[in-house]
């Protein structure tokens, strides 16, 4: 006979187990709820560091570009304003005496070695070859360089042919018209010639990390085309100077000719969706546009994440087992399925654990022992199965991180925060050190209130560590080429400029003494009409080691500032130090003993120097559109500059000094 108590018990039953699915339910929805979330944060985390990264390989090329165009139109001007040049020329055409065309040949013949031409030809106003470096016969000018020619000759500048086939060269080319002219006369043009395949598509094939789709274009306008100035890389039968249609409005080299900028999003001529950074080539009618295919960028962290997120998967799967168990009839059938749902998941935890490259460990912090899984052990080269002391796991760190990781974990245990830190670990002692990623939390006994385990993961992080440092030296080594002077090995402008900011700021923090020195090469002109701008590069090269050797202090910079004028800035320096320095200079470059017979004010080469020394001051930084001091600066040493040359040249002059 059921009594009351037994009738209501088997009446709750159902509604219990009834409560229990719904829970589990809703605990399981909120599970797969917040592993989407974190999937698709991270994932957006990924395409910003994607486009960052696409963003500084596009302004690294453009300025590489950019620098190479600009070297082949400076050397065009160079050739245009080398009046000893056009004199022989125009002398030669005049009579084409072999020995009138030996000094032109030798300064063509210079020039296509030390500036890698592959072709340089002297051309007479009608656009006759008529001189190459060997003297052999050349191509006939081809009809862009004869409307080229035209304009150079006319407009007293040179003029650019863009990249393109010609069946003059048997390869793509770039080429530059340098007019020459004999006073106000045009006589003809040097023409340059390019390979483009040896020295401007090697700036678009680097890459800092390894890529399968990424790419980079050279592209410009022509009417209502897009003209490509390089090969396309993924096409096998890819044409130099291919054109596509505005219309196909799809494409980013379409998108960056109709006025995209920065990075954007588009479709390129495989149809792949790809993120694409547009650059202006400053100087020309380019455009470089770099790429790189959304799957790519993508499908490493996709691996990543979804393998991190498995864990959370796999035990809302274990706790989907227990209650499975709890509804079973009998303790036997309970006990036996959960046995088996144990060991099942058990598996698809190393499986997950392999396939994410990532181990489990738990800390007992009372015994300062660990518990490793397999994959651990594997990442710390210990025993399967072994137990760990703290003494032995910390061992294995990298000394220079073990005062860090050490700090580190003393911190999580006081603040019973989350531990996540990276660090270098020994495991062999032959080998290089191994770069690991842990991620641990703490368990609490709150009836003793005090820290049990800290349980966590270790995943073995070295080829990621080892992508982002060559990435690092890819973009520094790039960032240093921009501002280092070609032909003197010296700072440049722009590198003088952004230490010039620094060390005033600096200065006006410590109130301490800044000091700039103006140095000109005195009568260098003279120099170049009588030696030959060969021999004057060499002295300009002598002449900044000279002034690179005397400057050797911490925070002094020796910069090219044009032509043969340097700048030497010397922060912390006074009045009295700065005047010294410069005399050092001075005597330095006397020591050299270059030979100039052309100078009125030595036998030698020698220089003048203007010094001017400022106190900065949080008053008048520099910057504010009302009081551009450190431009003053610059002003104020050029003045003492001239004042130096006014009192005879090879000498220093003190900026507000009387003469």
């Amino acid at each position: 006979m059921l009594t009351r108590s037994s009738l209501t018990s088997r009446l709750a039953r159902p509604l219990v187990r009834g409560l229990l699915a719904v829970a589990a339910m809703l605990l399981l929805g909120l599970l797969a709820w917040g592993l989407r979330t974190t999937y698709e944060d991270r994932m957006q985390r990924s395409h910003h560091q994607a486009e960052r990264e696409l963003m500084t390989v596009g302004h690294l090329q453009a300025e590489g570009v950019a620098a190479w165009r600009d070297q082949r139109m400076g050397d065009a001007f160079t050739l245009s304003d080398d009046g000893l040049l056009a004199g022989a020329a125009a002398d030669w055409f005049k009579t084409t005496s072999i020995d009138r065309a030996a000094p032109v040949q030798q300064r063509l013949r210079i020039l296509q070695e030390r500036a890698k031409y592959v072709a340089v030809y002297l051309l007479d106003a009608r656009g006759q070859l008529r001189l190459a470096p060997q003297g052999e016969a050349g191509p006939p000018l081809p009809e862009p360089e004869q409307q080229a020619l035209q304009d150079a000759l006319s407009q007293a500048i040179p003029v650019a042919v863009e990249p393109r086939v010609d069946p003059v060269f048997a390869f793509p080319f770039f080429s530059v018209i340098a007019p020459l002219f004999d006073g106000a006369q045009p006589i003809g043009a040097v023409w340059l010639v390019s390979d483009v395949r040896s020295t401007l598509l090697p700036l678009l094939n680097s890459w800092p990390t390894p890529s399968q789709s990424a790419e980079s274009s050279i592209i410009m306008r022509q009417g209502d085309n897009v003209v490509y100035l390089s090969p396309k890389r993924h096409l096998a039968d890819a044409s130099w100077a291919e054109r596509i249609p505005l219309a196909r409005t799809q494409d980013p080299a379409v998108q960056v000719i109709l006025g995209a900028r920065g990075i954007f999003y588009a479709q390129d001529y495989r149809a792949k969706d790809v993120i694409a950074m547009a650059s202006a080539v400053p100087g020309s009618p380019w455009f470089l546009v770099t790429k790189i295919d959304v799957a790519e960028v993508l499908a490493g962290t996709q691996r990543r994440e979804l393998q991190a997120l498995g864990l959370p998967v796999i035990l809302g799967l274990l706790l989907l087992g227990i209650l499975f168990a709890i509804w079973q009839r009998s303790a036997w059938l309970r006990e036996r399925a959960l046995k088996t749902e144990l060991q099942r998941n058990m598996h698809w935890l190393e499986g997950a654990q392999k396939v994410a490259a990532m181990g489990y460990f738990a800390l007992d912090v009372a015994r300062n022992e660990f518990t490793l899984s397999g994959l651990a052990h594997d990442i710390f080269r210990l025993p399967q199965g072994s137990q760990v002391g703290m003494t032995h796991w910390m061992a294995l760190i990298d000394p220079e991180d073990f005062e860090r990781v050490h700090t580190q974990y003393q911190q999580a245990v006081l603040q019973r925060t989350p531990l996540r830190t990276q660090y270098r670990i020994h495991p062999d002692k032959a080998a290089p050190p191994r770069w690991v990623e842990v991620w641990g939390d703490f368990e609490i006994d709150d009836e003793i209130d005090q820290v049990t385990r800290l349980i966590g993961t270790v995943q073995d992080i070295t080829e990621r560590k080892q992508i982002e440092e060559d990435l690092a030296r890819y973009r520094s080594a790039l960032e240093e080429k921009v501002r280092l002077d070609p032909l003197t090995q010296l700072a440049n402008r722009l590198a003088l400029s952004e230490h010039v900011a620094t060390e005033w700021q600096r200065a006006m923090r410590a109130q301490a003494p800044l000091s700039l020195m103006m140095i000109d090469v005195d009568h260098f002109k003279a120099y170049n009409d009588h030696y030959g701008h060969v021999a004057g590069d060499h002295a300009l090269q002598r002449v900044a080691q000279a002034i690179s050797g005397s400057v050797n202090r911490a925070g002094e910079l020796a910069a090219r500032y044009g032509g043969e004028e340097f700048a030497v800035l010397l922060p912390d320096a006074d009045l009295p130090r700065a005047q010294v320095t410069a005399e050092r200079i001075c005597a330095a470059v006397r020591a050299l003993h270059i030979a100039h017979t052309a100078s009125d004010v030595d036998t030698g080469v020698t220089v003048s120097i203007g010094v001017v020394c400022v106190r900065p001051s949080f008053m008048d930084a520099p910057g504010t559109p009302s009081v551009p001091l450190a431009q003053t600066m610059f002003e104020q040493a050029d003045a003492a500059l001239y004042q130096a040359k006014q009192q005879g040249r090879n000498r220093v002059a003190i900026f507000g000094a009387q003469a």
